[in-house]
């Protein structure tokens, strides 16, 4: 069972698809050469889901259902950034997390989300439904 207090840590390496410019498809939109909030999202995301793996069943999976974010500091290409989530709050069916982010500096961002666990074939399957109209 799933305690408060439990945490999940996952680090990545800055890659050139993390990137806020990797976002440019227009003409005219230009974006810094940083970590984009999307890819530190991401990466705060995986740290609350590896906290809950061990309260995900066979056929289930965590998904994020709420954040509020905060990316406070800009990190470069080829930087390491370590995100650790620790669960504040189980509220019926939402895990709540609070998630720090760290580059070798020091602080990147901050967030609190929450997430839900699902059975897999049947988010799939609403989605699929939501496709088709």
């Amino acid at each position: 069972m799933l305690e408060v207090g439990t945490t999940g840590t996952v680090s990545m390496r800055v890659r050139n698809s993390d990137l806020a410019s990797a976002f440019a498809e227009a003409n005219g939109e230009r974006y810094p050469h940083v970590l984009s909030t999307p890819a530190l999202l991401g990466l705060m995301e995986r740290a609350c889901a590896q906290a809950m793996a061990v309260e995900v069943g066979e056929g289930q999976l965590s998904v994020g259902v709420k954040t509020e974010i905060s990316h406070t500091q800009p990190t470069a290409l080829d930087v390491d950034v370590l995100a650790r989530a620790t669960l504040r709050a189980i509220e019926g069916a939402l895990y709540w997390f609070d998630v720090e982010a760290t580059d070798p500096s020091g602080p990147v961002g901050v967030a609190k989300h929450a997430r839900a666990i699902v059975e897999r074939a049947s988010i799939e399957r609403r989605a699929q439904q939501r496709r088709n109209g």
